[in-house]
């Protein structure tokens, strides 16, 4: 029997990106709010001879998610990836983030998450190699001011995945983490409070980025393969997240610096 992947937030962006990726080797489960993206997602798929199915789940609802696990494993009869990809993007400081932001954000990128896994590890289980990928983003590990929730959120799936890595470690499921830094997708669309300058910065940073969310998807399935944990998208951003590990202060003051010339 064929493989199943489970990729949240799959209608659009690095989602689709390794559901178009991942499609010759898995059967995919579409999972999205987003109903029309979601079904001409699977459409695309099935046209080229995959097998694919949208599932419509709000992952912010544990339920919901529960009752999408038992739907997918009906469907398709086991499940043996989960990428944890749904998200949304934010920013703005500790102080002057609205309340309505941090909790949404969390909900969505840290708590979706959290549902996820505990919705589909009793199915990973059953299988005898399984894996679980959840997305978290190198603002996890960079803790950009101005980007307070998102930093959290992310870093709380950074958290997670590592916890979930000690507690599964003599079991036949494999947990990684992806923390690719800014790539060119469409993140900012999902912002709420955003402060225009700040937007439009972000979007020059993500167009002028080497790589793309096809090169991401592509580095998560390796890592699946290779039963890797940490999950970066280039050698730069791995460098940097050993010298915030080995030497803090000196990262600090290079963040100081690096805010100082954005606001000059």
């Amino acid at each position: 029997m064929k493989k199943t992947m489970v990729i949240t937030g799959a209608a659009s962006g690095l989602g689709l990106a390794l559901a178009r990726h991942a499609a010759h080797q898995y059967n995919i489960a579409v999972i999205d709010v987003q109903q029309a993206a979601g079904e001409a997602a699977v459409h695309e798929l099935t046209a080229k001879g995959y097998q694919a199915k949208f599932f419509d789940c709000n992952m912010t609802d544990a339920q919901t998610v529960q009752k999408t696990a038992e739907h997918v494993v009906n469907y398709f009869g086991q499940v043996d990836v989960l990428i944890n990809n749904a998200g949304i993007a934010s920013e703005g400081g500790v102080e002057t983030s609205s309340l309505e932001q941090w909790q949404r954000v969390i909900n969505i990128n840290l708590m979706g998450v959290v549902h996820g896994c505990r919705s589909f590890l009793p199915y990973l289980k059953q299988q005898p190699e399984s894996a679980i990928v959840n997305v978290a983003s190198f603002a996890a590990l960079a803790l950009a001011p101005y980007m307070a929730s998102y930093n959290v959120s992310k870093a709380g799936v950074v958290a997670l995945s590592e916890t979930l890595r000690c507690e599964l470690a003599n079991s036949h499921v494999h947990v990684a983490v992806a923390c690719p830094a800014f790539f060119k997708t469409a993140l900012t669309d999902s912002m709420i409070d955003s402060n225009d300058k700040m937007k439009k910065r972000i979007e020059k940073w993500m167009q002028n980025s080497s790589f793309n969310a096809d090169d991401v998807a592509q580095q998560i399935l390796a890592a699946i393969e290779h039963k890797e944990f940490m999950v970066f998208s280039d050698k730069k951003t791995k460098n940097q997240w050993r010298l915030s590990r080995w030497m803090p202060n000196l990262f600090f003051r290079q963040k100081i610096k690096f805010i100082k010339r954005l606001n000059q």
